[in-house]
C-alpha cells in the first residue's frame, strides 16, 4: 500500500471515528435530557392533585404539568370522539379513544381525555358504545355531569399522520395515527386547550382496556451510545490492523 493511500485511509478512519463519537455523545445528551424529564415527571406526580372545575384552575402552559395528577369535573362530548387508530393491546388489534371533556359544563374549556382502548379488527372502527356501558344513560347527545381523574401527558404535534374520516354507528369520527392536538384542531371545530389527560386505567373486566402506558424509563439511548463508541473503536482498530498487515507483507 502506497504512503498516499495510507494517509487517505487514516484520514477516513479518523473522520468516521470522530463522527461516531459525536453521535455517541449526542445519545448521551439525549439520555440525560430524558432522565431529567422523568425525574421532573416523578416529582410532579407526588404533588397534590389539581382540581379543575372551571376557568383559571389550571395554567395554560403545560411545561410544568406533564405527569401531574388532576381531576376534571364537567361533561363529556361523546359526539366528537377521536379515534387513535392501530393500537394493539395484548396482541389484539384495536384503537384508543380521545374524548373531549367540557370542564365545568357546556361552555367550559375543552380538554382531550385519553380514555382507554377498545378492540377493533381493522384497528379503525371500535364499538364506541361499549366504552360507555358503565356510564349513566345520556339525555339526548349530552351526558350528565361527570368527573375524570388521570395524569397530564404531552401531545406529539406532527405525529398524527393522515387524518381519516370513518363512520361508526352512523356518525363520522376523526381517526388519526398519533396523539396530535394540532391536527385535531385543524380537522374539527373543537377549541381545545393544550392539555391532554390520560385517564386512570379502567377497572379489570371493564369494556375499556388501559391506554398506552406513560413511558417510565430513560429509553435505549445509553445502548445506542455504546454502539456508536464501539463503531469508533472498530474504525480505528480495523484501520490500524490493516496498516500493520500491509507493512508485514512488505517486510
Amino acid at each position: 500500500m502506497s504512503f498516499t493511500r495510507k494517509i487517505l485511509l487514516c484520514a477516513v478512519a479518523i473522520a468516521l471515528s470522530a463522527l461516531f463519537v459525536r453521535l455517541g455523545l449526542w445519545q448521551l445528551d439525549r439520555h440525560g435530557e430524558r432522565s431529567a424529564g422523568l425525574r421532573g415527571r416523578a416529582e410532579r406526580a407526588e404533588a397534590p392533585r389539581l382540581e379543575w372545575t372551571g376557568p383559571g384552575d389550571v395554567p395554560s402552559d403545560t411545561a410544568g404539568l406533564i405527569g401531574r395528577r388532576a381531576r376534571l369535573i364537567g361533561r363529556w362530548d361523546r359526539a366528537a370522539e377521536v379515534v387513535l387508530r392501530s393500537r394493539t393491546l395484548g396482541g389484539r388489534a384495536g384503537a384508543e379513544l380521545l374524548t373531549p371533556f367540557l370542564v365545568g359544563g357546556e361552555s367550559g374549556e375543552v380538554v382531550m381525555v385519553l380514555r382507554g382502548w377498545l378492540p377493533a379488527p381493522d384497528g379503525l372502527r371500535p364499538d364506541l358504545a361499549a366504552a360507555w356501558t358503565d356510564a349513566a344513560p345520556p339525555a339526548g347527545d349530552a351526558d350528565p355531569p361527570a368527573r375524570v381523574e388521570g395524569v397530564f401527558v404531552s401531545s406529539r404535534d406532527g405525529r398524527g399522520g393522515q387524518p381519516l374520516r370513518v363512520e361508526i354507528a352512523g356518525r363520522p369520527h376523526l381517526a388519526i395515527a398519533g396523539l396530535d392536538l394540532a391536527l385535531i384542531r385543524e380537522e374539527t371545530a373543537l377549541d381545545l386547550t393544550p392539555h391532554v389527560l390520560r385517564a386512570d386505567d379502567p377497572p379489570h373486566g371493564a369494556a375499556l382496556g388501559p391506554a398506552r402506558a406513560v413511558e417510565t424509563d430513560a429509553g435505549p439511548h445509553l445502548s445506542y451510545m455504546i454502539q456508536w463508541f464501539s463503531f469508533a473503536v472498530i474504525a480505528l482498530g480495523g484501520t490500524a490492523m490493516l496498516l500493520r498487515s500491509s507493512s508485514n507483507r512488505k517486510t
